[in-house]
């Protein structure tokens, strides 16, 4: 319930020290396809389906291969 109400509110709630921190430790590709969904999310289902093609073709799925011999 409170990520949906975060999707709805128009500002941002992440302090500097988070952006400057998320900046470091995240792939600025990977960060931005996130921002992207959270705006698709705002946006329609059917952006949400355009983000979901978009972003298997950037970061294909990881085959787990371990979990496949275990189960």
């Amino acid at each position: 319930m409170r990520f949906c109400w975060q999707l709805l509110m128009p500002h941002r709630e992440v302090s500097e020290e988070e952006e400057e921190e998320l900046q470091t430790h995240v792939d600025p590709g990977k960060l931005e396809a996130v921002e992207a969904l959270i705006e698709a999310i705002r946006t329609s289902p059917d952006q949400i389906d355009v983000w979901i093609v978009s972003t298997e073709n950037a970061f294909p799925i990881i085959q787990d291969r371990g979990y496949e011999t275990y189960s």
